[in-house]
């Protein structure tokens, strides 16, 4: 006999039985929502243990050769050069350098191919990336001062322009 304890679940509060083969390592219940949304916790908590991990995933990810670029060679087809020379390394992928990365405006008005030829595939990558994230904090920067500006112009009875119609 399992020596089984109610436990409540973390999401609901809900009490449950743990089920034996997990044992205490269990914290919902076995409810679908409840496990979702305990996945969704642990997935934002090791986020922000690991906030650069995707981006450069990303960058590295951009510099493997496409498998699709190139197909092998099917085995039981002949071709003159097979013949000539038995293959002693893969077949030579495409040396061209991965699309110039993806930005939303005003980033993408930049030419970010010639960033690209200059500091490699990587590094214009980075660049990219970094250049967006300062960009975003500086327009929530931005925002919170809006606030005050609109309230100073009240404040003196000065008309409040909206800033949406700009």
């Amino acid at each position: 006999m399992s020596s089984r304890r109610k436990r409540p679940c973390c999401i609901c509060r809900h009490w449950f039985f743990p089920d034996n083969r997990v044992g205490s390592r269990q914290h919902t219940c076995g409810r679908p929502d409840c496990q979702q949304q305990r996945r969704r916790r642990m997935q934002a908590a090791w986020r922000a243990l690991n906030p650069d991990y995707f981006a450069g995933r990303r960058i590295q990810a951009r510099m493997e050769p496409d498998p699709l670029a190139s197909p092998p060679a099917q085995p039981g087809r002949s071709s003159p050069l097979a013949l000539s020379s038995p293959p002693t390394s893969p077949p030579p992928t495409s040396s061209r350098p991965p699309a110039p990365l993806r930005l939303r405006a005003p980033l993408n008005r930049l030419p970010w191919d010639i960033a690209q030829s200059e500091f490699g595939s990587q590094g214009a990558d980075f660049i990219g990336i970094m250049a967006g994230l300062l960009l975003h904090e500086t327009q929530s920067e931005i925002a919170a001062y809006r606030v005050e500006i609109t309230a100073l112009r009240r404040h003196f009875g000065l008309p409040v322009r909206n800033p949406d119609s700009a």
